[in-house]
């Protein structure tokens, strides 16, 4: 990164309209005392010329030795609210500084500024606020500016300096409801493999309220008989072995991809890495950010490296579907699979290679399970 060198010209106090306004009073009040003789006119605009002298050593001191401290966490995710708090310390040994304005990239619009009356010598102020960043990817150098007008409002002062802080922020997580009920159901949707398990192949662990699609040998018929209402059986199913992400973005020739539509698919992602850190399910993720190599995540607590991938993610359209078809055919187990994309399903599900396991296709809006043959599912059981 260049060095960036503010010449100490650009920050002394500039001449504000008001200062400008005495300037020609206290000359015209020389002129015209002169000219008709009246020294006390002359003295009072030699007055208002050592005023205006007194107001920029003043305004120069003023702005002197101001630290400014800004306490940011280290990682974010975009959109989401985090706690910023700004300290500025008067580091001189006897003058105040006065009407202090602060200025900041991280502050909410909202706020605009922080103001500062009074700060004495060897004192700090601190405000807290509540903002966010919208954009992803590693964030540093973001600039502030320190404004005052102090005395008189004759000279206005702008200090502008870049921060040290470094802060990644994340995509933001988003999830769409089909992700989630096919994540509950162990990542294996509505595919023929869920209808093979006939829906019960965990522990019991109470009962619920008769939902359609239930299967009728789980009622409780008993309970039908004393209420009169029906209940099924409810089963804790076991948790999948690990779940197998893969990401790309395939471009139909023809087809247009928007920015945007990435953005959201990568936040897609991102949402299905944090369910799997939830549930405490661990997986293996690959794309063009890990360089199409396999990321394997045995501790699904620790998510940070494949966030960081994530949030430095670029887009990078393809023609093909080759490198795609080669890590779901190189893949080992039958654990299921999710193809993430932001291109539609429909282009590509298709020609993706048929597998003795589930893979669920995701585009923005469509999840759409890919069912095994059964013939492939028999000589894996």
């Amino acid at each position: 990164m260049p060095l960036v060198v503010i010449k100490k010209s650009k920050e002394s106090p500039k001449m504000t309209p008001r200062g400008k306004g005495l300037v020609g009073m206290s000359f015209a009040m020389i002129v015209i005392g002169s000219m008709i003789g009246e020294s006390l006119i002359v003295q009072l605009g030699v007055f208002a010329v050592i005023v205006l002298f007194f107001a920029y050593y003043v305004a120069k001191q003023n702005t002197k030795n101001l630290r400014i401290l800004r306490r940011i966490p280290r990682s974010v995710f975009s959109g989401n609210d985090f706690n910023f708090e700004l300290e500025i310390t008067n580091k001189k040994r006897w003058l105040s500084s006065r009407n202090i304005m602060i200025y900041d990239h991280y502050m909410p619009f909202s706020e605009k500024g922080f103001a500062c009356d009074l700060i004495k010598p060897r004192q700090s102020l601190a405000e807290d606020f509540r903002t966010r960043v919208v954009e992803r990817g590693t964030i540093k150098g973001k600039g502030y500016r320190i404004v005052s007008d102090f005395p008189l409002g004759l000279f206005h002062v702008v200090k502008r300096r870049r921060g040290i802080e470094v802060m990644q922020v994340y995509p933001r997580p988003m999830l769409t409801a089909a992700i989630k009920s096919t994540v509950a159901g162990g990542g294996e949707g509505n595919s023929l493999m869920s209808f093979m398990n006939n829906n019960n192949d965990g522990e019991i662990c109470g009962s619920r309220e008769f939902q359609k699609g239930d299967k009728v040998n789980q009622i409780i018929w008993p309970a039908y008989a004393r209420t009169g209402q029906l209940y099924v059986r409810d089963y804790d199913y076991s948790t999948p072995q690990k779940y197998s992400l893969v990401f790309h973005s395939y471009s139909p020739s023809g087809k247009l991809i928007w920015p945007e539509v990435f953005e959201h698919a990568i936040s897609l992602v991102t949402g299905l890495i944090l369910m799997c850190r939830d549930q405490n399910i661990p997986f293996e993720i690959c794309g063009p950010f890990t360089g199409w190599k396999m990321l394997k995540i045995k501790n699904p607590r620790f998510v940070s490296e494949v966030l960081k991938c994530l949030a430095e993610a670029r887009h990078y359209p393809e023609s093909d579907l080759e490198v795609v078809s080669k890590v779901l055919m190189t893949l080992s187990g039958n654990h299921p699979v999710f193809v993430i994309s932001e291109a539609s399903v429909d282009t590509w599900a298709d020609k993706l290679p048929q597998l003795p396991r589930v893979i669920n296709c995701v585009d923005n809006d469509v999840l759409k399970s890919k069912k095994p043959k059964l013939k492939d599912f028999r000589s894996v059981a």
